[in-house]
């Protein structure tokens, strides 16, 4: 009597491990039993959770930061406009509800026998991502308009002005093209591993197209703050010094995930281990503008204590009026 073990009877898509017949053994009346060997397909996705988990735990530590940031805008800056309570509340919902997606997620990972093969949680990642691009846009969309307010009311060529005023513009339009298209493309995605040649493009088109957002805002920030201050204070310097770090910063910190994560999924790309960074990259930009508003009152009082600066205050931290319309040189 022989006993087989059918190949074939696997799956070719399963994650778990082939099992391949090798060689056999005398048994009683000279019957010959067939033993197995476990061995990896290397062509399956196998399960890694750990990175994804530490990733989350991660991920988990930055919303609570983001959070006590939030509480601490709300509780400081009563008197702030409806807009920009709008604008942080709206910035906070969004990073509450990719945590929400990202914990779901990660619960069906764990609870369930096959893992991230269960594509009956796929929609946790489309919300996941979802998510993520609506945060990515808004944020970017801020420090953009931000940008155009300094080039239309700071001393600069008029060419010059008219140039950064019109690319800001044209960059936002384009990140905002760039989430639509990818959350029309993540529509079609039917797994956590296998991605279309398309959707592959388009993930690779979005992540460079924020970094190139990211260092383009950090750069231009930097050279418009600069131009703001032309005199010796070495007060002004000290804080324009400050500010400029924190927009490189932030900016090169963003860029960074996004190279990350794209190095990460061209090295494993069938596997989950994107989403140990990817469940960090909004609580980055969350806490970029968070951290901003919370040391507004601070940097405002330093600002406004040199006459050179007080338009780039009035710029970075009050509403979105014409400060020329009321009075600041």
């Amino acid at each position: 009597m022989q006993w087989r073990h059918d190949t074939n009877a696997i799956h070719s898509q399963s994650p778990l491990p082939r099992i391949r017949t090798t060689g056999g053994c005398r048994g009683p009346r000279g019957s010959r039993f067939r033993h197995s060997t476990l061995i990896m397909d290397r062509s399956t996705p196998p399960q890694v959770l750990g990175a994804p988990f530490l990733g989350f735990m991660l991920g988990s530590i930055l919303f609570g930061v983001a959070l006590l940031q939030t509480y601490q805008y709300f509780l400081h800056y009563v008197q702030d406009s409806r807009w920009r309570k709008t604008l942080i509340a709206v910035i906070c919902g969004l990073d509450s509800t990719h945590l929400v997606f990202s914990a779901i997620m990660m619960y069906s990972s764990f609870s369930s026998p096959s893992g991230f093969s269960n594509d009956n949680y796929l929609w946790t990642l489309k919300g996941f991502a979802t998510s993520k691009a609506l945060l990515i846009v808004l944020v970017q969309g801020y420090y953009l308009l931000v940008i155009w307010r300094f080039a239309r009311n700071i001393t600069l060529d008029r060419v010059v002005s008219k140039v950064i005023q019109f690319l800001s513009v044209l960059v936002f339009l384009y990140a905002t093209g760039v989430a639509i298209a990818f959350l029309t493309y993540l529509e079609q995605v039917k797994s956590f591993y296998s991605f279309s040649v398309s959707f592959q493009n388009m993930i690779f088109i979005g992540f460079g197209s924020t970094v190139l957002i990211d260092c383009t805002i950090a750069a231009t920030m930097s050279f418009l703050l600069f131009k703001t201050s032309s005199g010796n204070s070495k007060k002004s310097r000290s804080v324009i010094r400050f500010l400029v770090m924190f927009f490189i910063g932030t900016g090169l910190l963003t860029a960074i995930a996004a190279i990350a994560t794209i190095a990460v999924y061209v090295s494993r790309p069938s596997t989950v281990l994107y989403l140990g960074i990817e469940f960090s990259v909004p609580r980055l930009y969350a806490n970029s503008i968070l951290v901003m508003f919370n040391s507004k009152e601070r940097l405002r009082k330093k600002m406004q204590a040199t006459t050179e600066l007080q338009l780039s205050s009035k710029l970075l931290f009050e509403d979105f009026s014409d400060p020329q319309e009321e009075g600041v040189p």
